[in-house]
């Protein structure tokens, strides 16, 4: 299972980040895997994981926390369509196929967690 984040508002962001190597970092500063220039995230914020076959988002102890579709979050697995805010930036998670196209785990996974 390979996913993506997508920011919402662009900026001098890329248009998609691909989780393709993980765990992934996002934080502040140039060791995070995904840097953010944005004040309200911390040095290193979050980290995305793949766990048990689940796409896992850990808060790192960030000053301003972790928002996973509108709630602070420790800890949560990530599935298609959710937002995850970290500081000013908000990115959306996509699922992508092996070959980097839109495939049926997306209705699986959301199967999994109800809304």
């Amino acid at each position: 299972m390979i996913a993506k984040l997508v920011p919402q508002s662009r900026g001098d962001l890329p248009t998609e980040f691909v989780l393709e190597k993980l765990p992934m970092t996002l934080g502040r500063c140039d060791s995070a895997t995904i840097c953010l220039n944005d004040r309200w995230v911390s040095r290193l914020h979050c980290e995305i994981d793949l766990v048990d076959g689940s796409l896992i988002v850990r808060d790192l102890g960030s000053k301003h926390g972790t928002i996973l579709n509108g709630t602070h979050t420790k800890q949560a697995e990530l599935m298609p369509g959710d937002r995850l805010s970290v500081g000013m930036v908000t990115f959306e998670v996509v699922l992508i196929g092996a070959t980097g196209n839109a495939n049926d785990d997306s209705q699986e996974l959301r199967k999994r967690r109800p809304r």
